[in-house]
Formats: structure tokens, C-alpha cells, sequence
């Protein structure tokens, strides 16, 4: 793992299973959250939400307002459904990241490839975020944030899925502005380009530094 900063200490340090999902965490205001790509083209599909007020979820199309840009990635802030700032990018080393918000589901799956019952973001989040949510259909799409994504539109506006560009060891960290909850999912998609048909291990590290803990 690259360098933290100078000084920090770590809090958690947890490794997330290929196409499995980090039981929720808490995040203190001040102290930050690395999501950590360890063998590179691997995307991470996370949900923020207040600690203060459980239902005021992330939401990337507030995040892309406030921030006036598509392309979020070092300095940008990222706003909830009530436009409270949630969390800074205080480091970034791939800068490719969906925040158009959804996930894959098995419903999306079924019709999308004629699978039932596959593993889905949809029902990794749901299981991370047990205790806020009584049924993944209580998830909401606009809250869902896809990091190391690499989708695009074409110039007919077409929509495509490329490998992620995130090497081995590629992360992005995420300061909190808030006291938040954290649900992840490393991604099992496997049938399109979204993990180079690869499902791969995460690793979260939570760390402070002496601003965390002044």
C-alpha cells in the first residue's frame, strides 16, 4: 500500500473479498477513508449516509451540482440528498469514478443477460446496510457512487463500459466532513468490461492524522 500521510495512525485496516462487501462502518468526522484497488481493475460501489440523520443519503447528483463538474476526483466534496457536505476527496490516484449513480442488481442482471439469482452490488449494499435498510429495494440508486468506473457516453450519446484504469494499489481517500456511515461492495459484475470480467479483493483503511485529532 502507498504511503499514508505523515503521521497518521491507523484505525481499521479490512480487507473486502472478491464479490463481497464490508459490513457498515462508521466514520468520525475528521478521520479518513482509503478504498484501495488491490489488484487493480476493480471497481468499488459505495453508499454515505449521516450518522445524525440515517436518511440523508448520499446523492450524486447533488455531489455533481454543487461541485459543477461531472468528473469528480482531489478537492471535490461530496453532498447528500439535503446538500450537506459528506466527505472530501483528499487524494485520488486513478480520477475515473461514476457518479451517476445505480448498481447492478439481479433484476438488472435477469434482463440485461437472462441470469437469475446472481450476486449483485444491489444485494451487497443491502447486506452492509442491514441496519438502515429493512429490504434492498429500500436502496436508493441516486446514492450510489461507483468508484475506478470507467463508463462513458459516446458522441450519439450512447452508454459504454470499459476495463477500470486503476492499477494494483491505486486509492482513493475520502475525509469526513461529518460523523458517516460507509457501506461498500466490491463489484461481482463479471459479464461485461466493469471489472475486466475479473472480480477482485478491496481494502479499506481508516486512518487519522493529527488535523483528525486536534
Amino acid at each position: 500500500m502507498r504511503e499514508l500521510p505523515s503521521g497518521a495512525r491507523v484505525v481499521e485496516d479490512l480487507v473486502v473479498p472478491s464479490r463481497g462487501y464490508l459490513r457498515a462502518r462508521s466514520i468520525a468526522a475528521g478521520q479518513t477513508v482509503r478504498i484501495l484497488d488491490v489488484e487493480g481493475e476493480q471497481v468499488a460501489d459505495i453508499i454515505l449516509t449521516r450518522a445524525a440523520e440515517p436518511r440523508d443519503w448520499l446523492s450524486c447528483l447533488n455531489t455533481k451540482l454543487l461541485n459543477g463538474t461531472e468528473r469528480i476526483s482531489t478537492g471535490h466534496v461530496l453532498h447528500s440528498k439535503q446538500s450537506h457536505p459528506l466527505a472530501t476527496v483528499v487524494a485520488d490516484t486513478v480520477a475515473v469514478h461514476w457518479f451517476g449513480g445505480g448498481f447492478c442488481s439481479e433484476e438488472t442482471n435477469r434482463a440485461r443477460y437472462g441470469v437469475e439469482g446472481t450476486v449483485s452490488c444491489k444485494t451487497n449494499l443491502a447486506a452492509s446496510l442491514d441496519a438502515h435498510v429493512a429490504s434492498p429495494h429500500d436502496l436508493e440508486l441516486d446514492s450510489c457512487a461507483s468508484l475506478f468506473m470507467n463508463l462513458s457516453a459516446d458522441a450519439d450519446g450512447r452508454f459504454s463500459i470499459g476495463p477500470p484504469p486503476g492499477r494494483a494499489g491505486d486509492f482513493l481517500d475520502l475525509r469526513a466532513e461529518t460523523d458517516l456511515v460507509l457501506g461498500l461492495s466490491a463489484c461481482p459484475a463479471d459479464r461485461n468490461p466493469c471489472n475486466n470480467f475479473r472480480p477482485s479483493p478491496l481494502r479499506v483503511v481508516v486512518y487519522e492524522t493529527a488535523r483528525s485529532t486536534a
